[in-house]
């Protein structure tokens, strides 16, 4: 679960398509332009007033025309000042960087701002036409902010409470960094935005990965939130055989851990059918984003290195059952860098739904909770249901088509096609639709974020394969067009994204895609991508 603390006695102030279409006939960028001025864009602003996206009236071309395929290690002057960037702000280059999506990280005094981004969009001759981003405004406190011996202290703080919330004695520290925190870049947005000097903490400790944020100088911690960070090439596959695990290293897959690799990259199938489908699935799923998306190889990007001689690698433990639950278990997750699974959800919508949540974590960590967990969510069904739609699997028919989990033990638990007939909301804030809360819990599913995906997996199956829905004709413009149209977005998604954002980096995906000729998208695709979002109600 993730936990931030507040200084005692500290008073923190925290917290369409687009209505400006992008043009579709190119514009000259002007060269003359020293930097990007207010004046020269299009503001879109969030819910909570801050700048969400911009849209340049006319592009604006950074650098030389013959260094596009070269990513600039920096913002175009000028974004920064229209975001409002605090000051002394820099923004690094992020590895999941295209040749015409940049996304940077806000750093202040070297020191990465949590959840901060701003993702900058160029046009098939190099210029920035847009940019969607989340930044902190302001800061109050200096780092280094606190001794040694205060971060151990800190540490102390997050660790017992981890232990508490999963009823374990002990565990262990994943990472540890300084972060500046600022509660207007969570899903949960306070009205100003200010960052303060934190510690974060990943660790460790039972069935359960949690993400503790520790306001570096303070000595108690007050909690802000809560929450597991636990969601529901070359391969490594494990059978636990229905052993029972109670911690993390009870899941482990390598040489010399808890679980004996059954099959290793290149090697023949194994005697139980789990295993194999976990590594025919995995290789599956590499092979889409490789395929269909501008994502480096999935080993690169997720893949973990147990230092056990064979190598970072997609690692799996199939068969397994958890103290304190049923047995078999009747799910799946991605946590501590690996794929867990119960007896018979093996399935190629189950295991792509479960990596595309390792690779949410890389790309943009959209928070599991309310609107961005949402949005996570169904991200993980939309990739989930491509790679299902295009591997040739036997269950691949008309009548589960859409449908998440159909093949498995737990039989179908989603549809996208039709949200409303599993209780889920095809309409934004329409029927079925979970109120999104302060106080995201298990209890309450972080917000609605299982539910409220019904949202995103309807707009994704409109895009794709099109409906006369809600008043509005869509058609469809096939997986291959809205595989990069998803992963343009994905790139461009800040941590705490709403609909909105989701709505404006579909659009400007879309453009974007359209302007470098991927995959052959035109600008009629983008009219149906509009008319989608008109149908959930997005726009």
């Amino acid at each position: 679960m993730k936990k931030i603390y507040a200084t005692t006695g500290m008073v923190l102030t925290l917290g369409l398509l687009c209505a400006t279409q992008f043009a579709t006939t190119a514009q000259a960028a002007n060269p003359a332009a020293d930097k990007v001025h207010a004046a020269d864009v299009n503001v879109h602003h969030a819910k909570n007033g801050s700048v969400e996206q911009i849209v340049l009236k006319t592009p604006f071309q950074q650098g030389s025309l013959n260094t596009r395929s070269v990513p600039s290690a920096s913002l175009a002057p000028g974004i920064e000042e229209v975001f409002a960037s605090a000051a002394g702000s820099d923004f690094v280059l992020d590895q999941s960087s295209t040749n015409y999506l940049k996304r940077f990280t806000q750093t202040i005094a070297g020191v990465p701002v949590l959840g901060s981004s701003v993702t900058q969009v160029l046009d098939g001759q190099g210029a920035v036409t847009s940019a969607i981003g989340s930044v902190t405004q302001n800061t109050q406190g200096t780092f280094p902010a606190d001794s040694a011996a205060g971060q151990n202290k800190a540490l102390k703080v997050a660790s017992k409470l981890a232990f508490k919330n999963s009823a374990a004695a002990s565990g262990s520290v994943v990472s540890q960094r300084p972060v500046w925190f600022d509660q207007a870049l969570t899903s949960v947005p306070s009205a100003a935005s200010v960052a303060v000097p934190a510690y974060e903490f990943v660790l460790n400790a039972g069935i359960g990965e949690y993400r503790t944020i520790v306001v570096a100088a303070d000595a108690k911690g007050s909690i802000l939130q809560d929450r597991s960070d636990r969601k529901d090439i070359n391969r490594v596959i494990c059978d636990r055989n229905s052993k029972k695990a109670s911690t993390y290293a009870d899941l482990k897959c390598g040489v010399n851990l808890a679980n004996t690799p059954k099959r290793t990259e290149g090697q023949g199938a194994y005697s139980v059918a789990d295993v194999n489908s976990v590594y025919n699935f995995l290789g599956d799923t590499s092979s889409f984003y490789a395929s269909n998306t501008k994502a480096a190889d999935l080993t690169t990007m997720i893949g973990l290195n147990e230092n056990d001689g064979l190598g970072q690698a997609l690692r799996a433990t199939v068969r397994v059952c958890l103290t304190g639950d049923t047995c078999p278990y009747a799910n799946a997750f991605w946590g501590a860098g690996q794929m867990t699974y119960g007896q018979g959800v093996t399935t190629d919508d189950v295991t792509a739904h479960e990596l595309t949540h390792g690779v949410t974590e890389k790309v943009n960590n959209l928070a599991y909770e309310n609107e961005s967990g949402a949005i996570n969510e169904s991200m993980s069904d939309v990739f989930g249901e491509f790679v299902d739609l295009s591997n040739n699997s036997a269950d691949d028919t008309a009548g589960v088509r859409w449908s998440i989990g159909e093949g498995s033990s737990l039989g179908v638990i989603r549809s996208m096609k039709d949200p409303g007939a599993y209780g889920d909301p095809a309409i934004y804030k329409g029927t079925n639709w979970k109120p999104t809360t302060t106080t995201p819990s298990d209890a309450n599913d972080q917000g609605g974020v299982h539910s409220n995906s019904g949202v995103g997996n309807k707009l994704a199956f409109l895009i794709t394969d099109g409906q006369v829905f809600n008043g509005q004709t869509v058609q469809g413009i096939g997986i291959a067009k809205a595989s990069q149209l998803y992963w343009a977005a994905q790139l461009q998604l800040t941590s705490n994204a709403t609909y909105s954002t989701l709505a404006n980096a579909l659009t400007s995906a879309c453009s974007a895609n359209v302007a470098n000729n991927v995959a052959g998208t035109t600008s009629a695709d983008c009219t149906q991508v509009n008319n989608a979002l008109k149908a959930v109600a997005l726009r």
